[in-house]
């Protein structure tokens, strides 16, 4: 059974023992420079807002140089544009107020926790391992959607 992206979001806060926070200090907005990463449940929520212009596919290779885990992690994200995160503009997130902030931005903060170091309290990993088989029906999901997406896109660009 698929998880909710609540159901998720609470697993992940009691994993890390985070909790949501809200602050727009520049070390906070300067975080922005690199898109919050989402769980699947997150991504699937933003495809089906119509941002899905606004997400890539990509590997999660940070866990491999923390010694976190031994592969990539394959996963679909929120797209940089110049030095910024695609939703960020005039100094604020604009998915905060539509609910639909991934799970590490409504979580991170420009306070590091020396916990955090463990593989089982870092925010990012735990976020990224929701990538896993766990979630792979929501994973299919979210590539059918893209795919269908990105299929009408190139239909549209080759009509006369």
């Amino acid at each position: 059974m698929c998880k909710t992206r609540k159901e998720v979001f609470r697993k992940i806060v009691d994993q890390t023992c985070r909790m949501p926070v809200s602050c727009s200090c520049e070390l906070c907005k300067n975080m922005c420079h690199t898109p919050c990463l989402g769980t699947p449940q997150d991504i699937l929520a933003l495809i089906d807002a119509g941002y899905a212009d606004k997400l890539c596919y990509t590997e999660w290779l940070v866990g491999m140089i923390l010694g976190f885990c031994d592969t990539s992690i394959a996963m679909v994200q929120i797209k940089e544009e110049g030095d910024w995160c695609v939703f960020y503009h005039d100094g604020l997130c604009e998915l905060h107020d539509k609910g639909l902030k991934p799970t590490e931005g409504q979580l991170a903060s420009h306070i590091a926790l020396p916990m955090e170091r463990k593989p089982e309290y870092n925010l990012t990993f735990q976020v990224a391992k929701e990538w896993g088989d766990e979630n792979l029906d929501v994973v299919k999901e979210i590539v059918r959607k893209l795919s269908v997406y990105w299929d009408s896109k190139e239909t549209a660009h080759k009509e006369p």
